[in-house]
């Protein structure tokens, strides 16, 4: 029966990898473009929709599933993983309706790009997932993405440091946007978490 019809777990990785990509990019143009900012935010939230959507049905076919090409909860764990990834850049965008954000900081759109870029050198390592007993690039793309994390780091730690020596920033503004550079920082960490996945997991079951 087709409803009991096996799935291609890895294709569900990418298609979830897929919606990643799309988010951090549209959350890249609400930087540089800083207009319609709520309408922008909800055209990400319909991408982390979609996203759920995947998750959804690929744990409906994993309960009925006899046999699956890795542990079942690797498969889980790579998927919630992606999935918190999306909901963090989602958490960001929101952040700019919720606080009323007016204007864009330079230094923002610099660390949504590392985002992008975080997002796009992990989307590559999930594709080069699906051959982990073979692979010889899944190393150097996790490796990417731990390189990007670091990066974002030091961009984050120099950020908080001068917002407060900027003495024409209210206490409020700073609030805002500690708050909105935390979060941008924790889309990287989430993503170094499924790129270092990936990583153990091709170690597992290789």
């Amino acid at each position: 029966m087709a409803k009991n019809k096996d799935i291609n777990y890895f294709e569900v990785f990418n298609n979830m990898a897929d919606c990643m990509v799309r988010s951090a990019r549209q959350l890249h143009d609400m930087t540089v473009n800083f207009t319609e900012v709520k309408e922008k935010a909800d055209a990400i939230h319909a991408v982390e929709h979609e996203a759920d959507e995947l998750l959804h049905g690929m744990v409906s076919h994993l309960n009925r599933a006899f046999i699956t090409p890795i542990d079942r909860e690797d498969i889980l764990q790579i998927a919630n993983g992606i999935d918190n990834a999306i909901d963090a850049i989602e958490d960001v965008a929101n952040l700019f309706d919720m606080l009323s954000i007016k204007s864009m900081m330079p230094c923002a759109q610099e660390f949504v790009s590392l985002i992008v870029k975080s997002a796009d050198a992990l989307s590559l390592a999930i594709n080069e997932f699906k051959q982990y007993k073979h692979s010889k690039k899944l190393n150097m793309l996790v490796i990417d993405v731990n390189q990007i994390e670091s990066e974002g780091d030091c961009l984050h730690r120099k950020l908080i440091k001068d917002l407060y020596n900027d003495e024409s920033l209210s206490v409020l503004d700073v609030i805002k946007w500690k708050e909105i550079f935390d979060n941008m920082e924790r889309v990287l960490d989430s993503c170094e978490d499924v790129a270092d996945m990936l990583e153990g997991m091709s170690v597992k079951n290789g």
